[in-house]
């Protein structure tokens, strides 16, 4: 994803002129797939005891952005990486030029162990870009875990600031105040199923006739606006949605320029087409409402 709003909303107009296959999209999602038996991952489970580790190397990253193959080398150091001319000249300008003259100077040094030194430094460093998105581990959890009422100890010893019954008599009472307005009705429904854990970034379920929680009535996709699938050309389906809580987790800041959406809806294809490699799906934006609505006492 471009960090860009700019982008974003040009996604957003692009996806409405219907023509899948001139995609001129700032959203990319890529499946990647491996059979059991495959040459780069055991067919083992996991043992989670740090042992675990690929069969084989894997591909040389870009060493300025890291999210794509390295297969152009530096001029000068022959070790540093990138996917693309721009990014080695980006590399260069912030600071890896000043690194392959120390790289230099130590080659010429008698002491060997300079060399190599320096060397390890610059394949162990991280990529150098700071537009990439933090990672995190996400952790899964079924939503009918939330669906079951507290029980009143649960309420007596819950560390939230607002008791979870008065949040939900909230919601409650923000759907009745919505619901002769079907645009602010679906915002009423969202909030209130997100308010169950306000902490989720993602929604997945991939289930027969599955759909994504919408917040908004406005902007959602027609069956013609899912194209088939690029590969075998079966039809998509919906498999999770990206929610805007994940962009607090990310750092995002909150001004008109900053990024936000709604949320991002992902259908992939529904047949797992197989075959080794990134494969890209489709990805659906609903761009953020303006936040108009009336503030009601919990």
């Amino acid at each position: 994803m471009c960090i860009s709003m700019k982008c974003l909303s040009q996604d957003q107009h692009e996806q409405w002129k219907r023509h899948p296959e001139k995609q001129s999209r700032s959203v990319k999602v890529f499946r990647c797939q491996l059979p059991c038996a495959n040459p780069f991952y055991s067919s083992e489970a996991p043992k989670g005891n740090a042992t675990d580790k690929p069969l084989t190397p894997g591909a040389p990253l870009c060493a300025w952005c890291g999210t794509w193959k390295g297969n152009e080398f530096c001029t000068d150091c022959k070790i540093a990486q990138y996917c693309s001319s721009e990014h080695k000249a980006m590399h260069s300008s912030s600071g890896h030029k000043l690194e392959c003259q120390q790289l230099s100077l130590s080659s010429n040094s008698s002491d060997p162990n300079a060399c190599n030194s320096g060397i390890q430094q610059i394949r162990k460093r991280k990529v150098a870009s700071r537009s990439l998105w933090p990672e995190f581990e996400m952790k899964n959890e079924h939503e009918s875990e939330y669906d079951t009422d507290l029980s009143e100890d649960d309420r007596c010893t819950d560390n939230s600031l607002v008791p979870s019954n008065k949040i939900d008599y909230s919601m409650k009472s923000l759907e009745k105040y919505f619901e002769e307005d079907g645009e602010k009705n679906s915002n009423a429904v969202f909030q209130r199923q997100i308010s169950k854990a306000p902490e989720q970034v993602l929604r997945y379920c991939r289930s027969a006739n599955s759909k994504p929680l919408w917040p908004m009535s406005s902007g959602r996709p027609s069956k013609a606006d899912i194209p088939r699938c690029k590969h075998c050309g079966g039809p998509l389906c919906f498999e999770f949605q990206i929610l805007p809580q994940l962009l607090y987790f990310f750092g995002v800041k909150d001004d008109n320029e900053s990024l936000d959406w709604a949320t991002i809806a992902v259908y992939t294809c529904e047949s797992s087409c197989e075959g080794v490699g990134y494969k890209e799906e489709f990805a659906w934006v609903q761009l953020a409402p303006p936040t108009n609505f009336p503030s009601l006492p919990l």
